[in-house]
């Protein structure tokens, strides 16, 4: 995306940016080729590699641009990995042990690569003195994809799989805390099967004792 006059002047994205038109609607155009440029980036350097510098340079934005709309580093990666399609939702197969399961095989797919590791060690680095960025990160990031779990563990308690007590916010965290803890605390390789038995693990401790809970081979 080449630089317009804005940026090569000091206009809307100059130093100062007091050419800025009052009210100026602001360009979706630059949103996207920011976000894109910065997981590009994470994903070829990891967290430490990436610059707001670099992102402005990839892009041809200037520097207030980007500062315009994230106020740091860690506030850009957090909008570029929100928006990306890094996380599919959890589907409606029919078993709440199914949809866990496909759910889980995608998160362990994410977390198992180099890359992934390396960004949210960085992030979450960054996160731990930044409080309203570590909400930013629950709000934006985390929620949006404990919701799609929470979809299907409420179609699993209706279907009389699942407890309607179980504490799903745990459920969620059980689902994900193992993989965090090996993959990126620890910087193992994460299991064949380990999708399989945290699974099966959240359904021993929560599933309904009634005997229309169904259990399919994987």
């Amino acid at each position: 995306m080449a630089a317009n006059e804005g940026d090569r002047r000091g206009g809307e994205d100059g130093a100062t940016g007091s050419h800025r038109g009052p009210g100026r609607p602001r360009d979706p155009g630059y949103d996207k080729a920011i976000l894109d440029a910065t997981l590009e980036i994470l994903n070829d350097k990891g967290y430490s590699g990436l610059t707001i510098d670099g992102v402005a340079a990839k892009t041809g934005v200037g520097r207030p641009t980007i500062y315009r709309r994230w106020r740091s580093k860690p506030a850009l990666v957090i909008a570029a990995l929100t928006a990306a399609p890094s996380l599919a939702p959890a589907p409606d197969t029919g078993t709440l042990r199914d949809d866990l399961l496909a759910f889980e095989r995608d998160q362990v797919v994410l977390m198992d690569r180099p890359e992934s590791r390396r960004i949210t060690a960085g992030l979450v680095a960054d996160l731990v003195d930044d409080p309203e960025l570590a909400d930013a990160y629950l709000g934006d990031y985390v929620e949006l994809r404990q919701a799609s779990v929470s979809q299907a563990l409420q179609r699993g308690i209706e279907r009389g799989e699942l407890r309607a007590d179980a504490d799903q916010t745990l459920i969620y965290d059980l689902l994900i805390g193992p993989l965090f803890l090996r993959s990126v605390v620890r910087g193992e390789p994460l299991g064949p099967n380990i999708a399989e038995q945290i699974v099966d693990l959240v359904l021993t401790v929560f599933g309904s004792p009634e005997p229309s809970r169904t259990r399919h081979p994987s």
